[in-house]
């Protein structure tokens, strides 16, 4: 994994002593979608992989708020995202409805709802869904 990793630029240090629940995170990462774009959320989540991954930074809610503020985004705003009961249960609703429709495989890709397919693929295969489905 670490060579792996280290072939597209992620360290894998292995600094955090414990796995999260990633309930927070994907919350976060649906917050950040909706309040700031696509773009924000593709540079929030490359800075939460590098906080957790290299870094070592459990991925709690002072340290998913700093993260945010980090990349411009409003930390009381994550703060109360993150902390809210019926927006952290709709996107549990969300990762439940995903895992049950996901065969195998990290990641996952669903398009227009669809699940496309599972694991690590080359760009081609990219391109090949993106030329069927536009």
């Amino acid at each position: 994994m670490k060579a792996g990793g280290a072939s597209v630029g992620i360290d894998f240090t292995g600094k955090c002593d414990r796995a999260p629940n990633t309930l927070l995170a994907h919350a976060f990462l649906d917050h950040v979608l909706v309040a700031y774009g696509s773009a924000k959320q593709n540079e929030v989540q490359e800075a939460l992989f590098k906080s957790y991954f290299t870094d070592g930074n459990f991925p709690d809610l002072a340290n998913l708020t700093t993260i945010g503020e980090s990349c411009g985004c409003d930390g009381d705003r994550v703060r109360e995202a993150l902390s809210d009961k019926d927006f952290l249960k709709k996107v549990q609703s969300e990762i439940r409805r995903n895992s049950r429709a996901m065969n195998s495989g990290v990641p996952m890709f669903i398009f227009n709802g669809q699940p496309t397919f599972s694991g690590a693929r080359d760009v081609a295969t990219f391109h090949r869904v993106f030329d069927s489905i536009l």
